[in-house]
């Protein structure tokens, strides 16, 4: 489980106060213009047309935005638009457009936004004048100062009007935004084919024209060459004019994916919305309407496909009035709902992508989980100033502190396989943080990025990771798919995106068994791994998903990129809430059944029976007091399934639950919690490093290293670091949000502790050069590994040679207790090679107390 159920806010949209300035002598008031970019947030659910003329029409003021009378009529006829015709007294007036009964969101002059007052002129006597809104654009039209044309014709029952040849029909509407006197209209909705149209005006026949502006000229002709092709029709107020211009569609999606898809010709703008037809997006200064489009794989999905070079452009999608993210956005404006268009393809690290890092079998890892802030952020970590606590940070080689190595250097000399990045993506909070409140899932976060330019941070993360291929390290992503930061992430696209009871104790959950949902965590996943070169994932809270769907995703991504042996493993539980669907959820129960996809979970059962609890003072088999051997016997075979099946387990917290040793990832230590040393102190252990309490901090690292599976352990854990700053335990135990000056690693720790490292390192190298402590299989560890226990004092023999499995050539002993055991060796000669301390070479057949003892046939 992730640290917390609180998470602080980072980014907060302004919105624009409404004002309306006091009544002026004449008795009159006036809606003031305010100078802002911003659009409605809200949906419309009320449009009306406030205005001097209100209390002429019955309303109890002018400029009444609630008053019943000012109310326009939602149309049925496809367009989206309100309209209504008033009687409106005779004199000079001012009008405006407002959202649901208030000013907060209103539309003035030119469609703007808390824009000016819009004048109209009425005659003496009053006349009846037509007001039409258009929810997309928000322009505000009147019959007065403009002409309602519509493009009628014997295509408009293909955009869903009732008929064809239907002048009041404003699904083909021409407006005139920007004043200059020619009416526009662009649609890729009508089909291939040929044919004719006319402009009528005012919604009905009584004014039209046809061929060269002529009240009686001929309907004119048209050809649509292909469906999708885009259709330009543009009038003219003063020749009448009615000019119809087809164009080539820019030809299809690059792929078949969804966001802002990008070629130098074009870019295809694709949202899921499965809610609202009324879909736009803004870029370059144009909005264009998305139309429903088929796309294999997705349903209720909206395009359009706008022409030019769009690259590096910022793009606004709206879903209604409301302003959307691109769930699919491959970079944003930093604090705002604006994605950019990116050509991520294109975006190469520097000097082209290097080999990765070859692995047999994913057993032979080694993985070592960091943030990105807390392994450099401290001036000790040698790295640059600019690079500190930043992507590259983590790659600057040549860092030393105090004569030892730091950084990457650090994890080489360690001899790690696979570093585990934090959250990493775009998240709501500032850090230092975790990140785990998501905005934006295929975004590498801005604050861990020296680079303002997006092409420049795009680069920069895959420079990061190339880096680490070069040298020897594979990247891992922790992922957090299971929540969003808050419901205004998604939540104004549809509530879709979200279950109806929260299981992250975040409040609110994702709901991946909405199929649209689980397709975009699919293709997140895929983007990483296809364009960053990310080797794996660990899911936070992976048990709030489907397995079917886990298991799903894992074998598309090992399907695609058959060469990756991609590493992926989560968290088997949800946010300590009660599920309705636990039976189908990621349980130990249901990890058999993810063993096609080579999913992995994190194996809590194991870590509880070595250390305890998580945040209290109860010590497990470290402690030497457990009488639970079992647990530690079951845990140091990889946890195997009683029974060989890739069913699921009737038991959802069944501790033998892998059908494969990939699949129990072992650990003592996460960035949740107290971390190990932290545990073994607050515990009450004494003696410090060089006594009681580093021999069993050992012993706990010296367990996960040895045990069948594939071992995890946590940032500094090799050099004693501690989260606990004057004594506060409290703060170390949920260090999500805590400063620099607790989570991030002080280098000086490793001089200081230098006996702990050279152990982890030598027990990770013993572990490498170890077939024996890597078996592949299940069957391996049945007919390969020998278990047995004394009193407290568990021994497995393996053999490393399938081919017999019974001359077992590895005999690896844990004894928590303080007196040495002396071990019955397989017949050979033997030598021992791990003790308390690290590696040695000795004939000696006892195993300390408190320690790991690792013993090879010569």
């Amino acid at each position: 489980m992730h640290g917390t159920t609180t998470r602080r806010p980072r980014r907060h949209r302004a919105r624009a106060a409404s004002a309306v300035l006091a009544a002026t002598a004449m008795g009159l008031a006036l809606v003031p213009a305010l100078s802002t970019a911003a659009q409605a947030e809200t949906p419309a659910t009320a449009v009306s047309v406030p205005g001097t003329f209100n209390s002429e029409i019955g309303c109890a003021g002018d400029w009444a935005p609630n008053c019943a009378q000012a109310q326009l009529s939602a149309r049925t006829d496809g367009s989206g638009a309100w309209s209504k015709t008033i009687t409106v007294p005779g004199g000079s007036h001012a009008y405006k457009a407002a959202l649901n009964n208030s000013w907060n969101d209103n539309y003035g002059a030119h469609a703007k936004y808390h824009g000016a007052d819009i004048p109209l002129q009425i005659p003496a006597g009053g006349k009846n004048v037509t007001f039409v809104y258009d929810p997309v654009t928000h322009w505000i039209a009147d019959d007065i100062n403009n002409k309602i044309v519509t493009a009628a014709g014997s295509f408009q029952s293909e955009l869903d009007c009732a008929a064809d040849w239907a002048p009041d029909c404003l699904t083909s509407w021409l407006k005139d935004i920007d004043g200059d006197g020619t009416y526009t209209w662009s649609t890729t909705a009508i089909p291939a084919g040929t044919w004719k149209v006319k402009a009528a005006i005012g919604q009905s026949w009584t004014e039209s024209y046809g061929q060269g502006g002529s009240p009686t000229g001929a309907d004119i002709s048209f050809t649509v060459p292909t469906n999708g092709a885009t259709t330009d029709f543009a009038y003219d107020s003063t020749t009448h004019v009615l000019s119809v211009r087809t164009q080539e569609p820019p030809g299809p999606a690059p792929d078949g994916t969804l966001g802002a898809l990008y070629t130098p010709a074009r870019t295809t703008f694709r949202i899921w919305s499965p809610d609202n037809s009324q879909v736009s997006v803004t870029v370059g200064g144009q909005t264009h309407a998305l139309r429903p489009a088929d796309v294999s794989g997705y349903t209720d999905v909206y395009q359009a496909i706008v022409p030019g070079d769009l690259k590096n452009q910022p793009y606004q999608f709206r879903v209604g009035n409301n302003p959307v993210r691109d769930p699919y956005a491959r970079m944003v404006k930093p604090g705002t709902t604006e994605g950019i268009v990116m050509d991520a393809d294109a975006v190469q690290p520097t000097g082209g992508w290097a080999p990765r890092p070859a692995i047999t079998k994913r057993e032979d890892a080694v993985v070592y989980e960091l943030s990105v802030r807390n392994f450099t952020i401290d001036p000790s970590s040698g790295v640059d100033s600019a690079k500190r606590g930043k992507f590259l940070g983590l790659t600057q080689t040549g860092t030393t502190h105090n004569g030892v190595r730091t950084g990457i250097d650090h994890l080489k000399e360690l001899g790690v396989t696979h570093v585990q990045l934090l959250p990493a993506f775009d998240f709501n909070s500032t850090v230092p943080n975790w990140g785990y409140d998501p905005l934006n899932y295929n975004v590498p976060e801005e604050q861990f990025s020296q680079f303002t330019a997006p092409e420049d941070r795009m680069r920069e993360f895959k420079n990061m990771v190339n880096e680490f291929h070069k040298n020897g390290i594979r990247v891992l992503m922790d992922v957090v798919y299971n929540h969003t930061a808050n419901k205004d992430v998604f939540q104004n696209i549809t509530g879709k995106y979200y279950t109806q009871t929260d299981l992250s104790a975040t409040g609110n959950s994702i709901d991946d068994g909405n199929p649209m949902v689980s397709r975009m965590i699919r293709d997140s996943l895929e983007y990483w791994v296809k364009n960053y070169n990310i080797d794996g994932f660990r899911f936070d809270l992976l048990g709030i998903h489907h397995a079917k769907n886990v298991d799903a995703w894992a074998k598309h991504l090992n399907d695609t990129f058959p060469d990756r042996a991609l590493q992926i493993h989560g968290e088997p539980w949800s946010g300590g809430v009660s599920d309705p669907q636990e039976a189908v959820k990621v349980r130990y129960g249901t990890t058999p059944t993810l063993a096609g996809g080579h999913v992995g979970v994190f194996n809590g059962a194991y870590r509880d029976a070595i250390k305890g609890g998580t945040r209290d003072r109860v010590l497990g088999y470290m402690g030497g007091s457990s009488p639970n051997t079992s647990a530690i016997a079951l845990g140091m075979r990889g946890s195997p399934l009683a029974t060989k099946s890739t069913n699921a387990l009737s038991d959802p917290w069944d501790p033998a639950f892998a059908y494969d040793p990939e699949q129990t990832i072992n650990y003592v230590s996460a960035h949740d919690d107290l971390n190990l040393w932290d545990k073994i102190t607050y515990s009450g252990v004494t003696g410090g490093p060089a006594g009681r309490a580093g021999q069993m901090n050992r012993f706990a690292a010296g367990m996960v290293l040895t045990s069948q599976g594939i071992p995890f352990f946590y940032e500094g854990d090799e050099f004693l670091h501690s989260k606990v700053v004057n004594g506060d335990y409290e703060t170390a135990k949920n260090s999500y949000e805590a400063g620099d000056n607790v989570n991030a690693l002080q280098w000086g720790e490793k001089a200081l502790n230098a006996a702990t490292f050279r152990y982890y390192k030598d027990a990770i190298a013993l572990r490498k050069n170890s077939p024996a402590l890597r078996l592949g299989t299940w069957d391996a560890v049945k007919a390969q590994m020998s278990t047995t226990t004394d009193g407290s004092v568990v021994t497995s023999a393996i053999s490393s040679n399938a081919g017999a499995p019974g001359s077992h050539d590895t005999v690896v002993v844990y004894n928590p207790t303080n007196n040495a055991y002396n071990v019955s060796l397989p017949t050979g000669t033997w030598r021992k090679v791990l003790g308390t301390n690290g590696a040695v070479d000795s004939t000696s057949t006892t195993a300390d107390g408190l320690a790991v003892t690792v013993f090879k046939k010569s």
